[in-house]
């Protein structure tokens, strides 16, 4: 065995590639174009699923209620849209309640409210009987109750043709009870605080606010968009004042 054999390496490498190679796939930051498509803002989100809601049109607002425990109270939304009109008339769509859901727990009970709070005249107003108190309180409940279905009935005729159909969907029905709703409300302070009814007078004012912030969510045409509002307007505002009179001047003294 010679000295050179001693020097050599039990094995040598002779192929300098890498047994393994690690391709370079770097991170895309916020800022890199390449990462757009994997990167989503919360907000922009929220956005589609929002529009995502007006696309799918009213058919899916006939779907039944999916579970009673997380259905939103009518009343709350009823509240959120007399503060907040544009957030409440948008919780009102995605709710999807059905018109017996929200008339059952807001409407009726509203009114039914605005009825017993004719009692009030008898603290106020001097030789008030408890029959005056049940026919005024009758009439109360009969006004509001007559005029909602007048403002259905009324609407399929005298609303323009493009926008006649929406008092037939859920949607419609509801818009036109929430609003109704405010007047009870409005006439219930009215009863109960009458002192202050030079002021609260003008409270329907804001019903007719309301109907204009939310005519949008009833997707009705753009150029019937005014006219199918003033119509609203004339009708959530005219038919109770038409059913008071009309029962208190007329089938109460008949009866």
């Amino acid at each position: 065995m010679t000295d050179n054999d001693i020097d050599r390496p039990l094995y040598s490498i002779e192929d300098d590639t890498p047994l393994y190679k690690l391709e370079d796939d770097p991170v895309p930051s916020p800022g890199d174009s390449d990462g757009e498509d994997t990167l989503y803002d919360e907000d922009d989100v929220e956005e589609d699923e929002e529009y995502a809601d007006d696309e799918a049109g009213d058919d899916a607002l006939d779907e039944p209620d999916s579970d009673v425990a997380k259905t939103p109270s009518p009343l709350a939304i009823l509240l959120r849209t007399m503060f907040t009109p544009v957030e409440g008339w948008k919780a009102l769509k995605r709710a999807r309640l059905k018109t017996e859901t929200f008339a059952s727990r807001c409407f009726y009970p509203l009114i039914g409210v605005c009825a017993v709070s004719e009692i009030a005249r008898m603290f106020y107003e001097a030789n008030v009987t408890f029959g005056d108190w049940a026919k005024d309180g009758l009439c109360t409940f009969m006004t509001f109750f007559f005029g909602y279905f007048s403002v259905i009935l009324a609407g399929g005729t005298l609303l323009p043709a493009k926008s006649r159909e929406v008092l037939k969907k859920d949607i419609g029905k509801q818009f036109v009870m929430l609003a109704m709703s405010t007047l009870a409300l409005f006439w219930t302070l009215i009863q109960i605080m009458p002192m202050f009814e030079p002021v609260l007078v003008f409270l329907p004012l804001w019903t007719i606010y309301l109907v204009y912030k939310g005519v949008r969510i009833l997707r009705v045409p753009k150029d019937v968009e005014n006219s199918t509002t003033g119509l609203l307007c004339m009708l959530i505002i005219g038919m109770p004042v038409l059913w008071n009179w009309l029962v208190s001047e007329v089938l109460l003294p008949l009866a």
